[in-house]
């Protein structure tokens, strides 16, 4: 098994979810549509990828962010500029400045995900239209 500092994040991503859950690992893995059991113990050693078409099933049954866990399974099978480049183009529909405001909210705050409440919002509405 890898040690937890050279597990690979979406192993370690797995593993946290499939903790939290209520489930067993086998019923995780039966839930994601996969055949074999030992799946998710694979995943987290770090044995086995996920392959990318089984991300949303997998997602769904760790109760887990699937965009997360998305970008996770891409850093399995792609280079750091490979990926910036996949990433890329699936942002193309957002504009330079719309992607420099998720990049900075997602350095603020750690990517920690922060919920926008009403009052986030209403802060935020005051400050742009200052």
């Amino acid at each position: 098994m890898f040690s937890e500092q050279s597990k690979r994040p979406i192993a370690s991503y797995i593993e946290k979810w499939a903790n939290a859950s209520v489930c067993s690992y086998e019923d995780i893995a039966i839930m994601a549509g996969f055949t074999k059991s030992d799946i998710i113990y694979m995943f987290i050693s770090g044995e086995r990828r996920v392959p990318l078409d089984c991300v949303p099933a997998l997602a769904g049954a760790l109760g887990c962010d699937g965009n997360e866990l998305w970008i996770l399974a891409l850093e399995q099978y792609f280079k750091p500029e490979i990926l910036r480049q996949i990433q890329e183009i699936s942002t193309r529909d957002h504009s330079p400045n719309e992607r420099a405001w998720i990049a900075a909210l997602r350095s603020i705050s750690g990517r920690a995900d922060p919920e926008l409440t009403h009052e986030r919002s209403k802060r935020l509405r005051e400050i742009l239209l200052d």
